[in-house]
């Protein structure tokens, strides 16, 4: 990755808030989306990869890492993340973009799709959320009071549920407890790449956190899957836990043509999992676009 130019900076969205982007290579630009709480390295392998031959970029969203939280935080939606995502298109002169998003990141892609989806050349879901993910296994009222009960704990020690959560997502048993929930395969996945997410996820504002998680648990872009008309991949793990894979063969019954391609013993992370196979796919999936605009 070090080999190939890279450039970094901030381009100024739709209200004003700057977003932190990087972008790496020339060529057809693909443009990658992490889930909630996440950051670049979910996309190391990806970028490594795919920089060689096309223009990789990535963004952090509103309140993640280099990207501060807006002045106004009534932005801090799925709305706002999306238009950030089409802005970026505008700053960087993209006409289209294959799109590849992870999780939470495929919701912010749907919404985006829905507002824009003569920029989408191609669109990639990879253990994709386009309703709520807990659905299947939390009702969800209960999961609404959970979320409230959290909102309530802050609001009267902000300081100490913040050094809690801080301390609390960086402590060493999450990493076996994240495999046994589908969020890592242990046996494939580097640990420093689980180490990377505790620590990026607990350097996030927990206000930040809470209020994308309640935006995933809300948003539900059903009705905007009949729509799409784009190429589309969805990659799903069979030992993902948090995206079931009937959620994902559901997906691919409502996208029109859509392919589904199942990694064995793929967790929620199938990109970091299984990356060469990830890449491969994505690749052949691209080529496939391309060669179907030359016939």
């Amino acid at each position: 990755m070090d080999s190939v130019l890279k450039h970094t900076g901030y381009f100024e969205s739709f209200d004003g808030t700057p977003i932190y982007f990087e972008k790496r290579g020339e060529g057809d630009p693909i443009i990658f989306c992490y889930g909630v709480g996440c950051l670049f390295n979910h996309w190391s392998p990806q970028v490594r990869y795919f920089s060689k031959n096309h223009a990789t970029v990535l963004l952090d969203y509103r309140g993640h890492h280099h990207t501060p939280i807006p002045e106004d935080k009534s932005t801090l939606t799925i709305e706002s993340l999306s238009r950030d995502v089409i802005k970026l298109c505008d700053h960087l002169g993209f006409e289209k973009a294959t799109f590849v998003g992870h999780s939470f990141g495929v919701q912010v892609l749907l919404k985006a799709y829905e507002q824009a989806p003569e920029r989408f050349k191609g669109l990639v879901a990879i253990n994709g959320v386009y309703r709520n993910p807990f659905g299947l296994m939390i009702e969800a009222e209960n999961l609404v009071e959970m979320i409230n009960q959290f909102k309530k704990i802050y609001n009267k020690a902000p300081g100490f549920f913040s050094t809690l959560w801080e301390k609390g997502v960086t402590n060493p048993l999450l990493v076996p407890l994240s495999s046994l929930t589908g969020g890592f395969n242990l046996s494939q996945t580097a640990l420093k790449d689980i180490e990377i997410y505790a620590k990026g996820v607990s350097s996030i504002d927990v206000r930040v956190f809470i209020t994308f998680f309640e935006q995933m648990i809300e948003y539900n872009a059903e009705s905007v899957l009949s729509k799409i008309s784009t190429p589309t991949l969805i990659i799903a793990g069979s030992k993902d836990g948090l995206t079931p894979l009937d959620e994902q063969k559901r997906m691919n019954e409502l996208v029109y043509k859509s392919e589904l391609y199942v990694v064995h013993y793929g967790s929620h992370c199938t990109q970091l999992d299984f990356p060469e196979m990830v890449n491969l796919k994505i690749q052949q999936f691209i080529e496939s676009q391309s060669l179907a605009l030359e016939i």
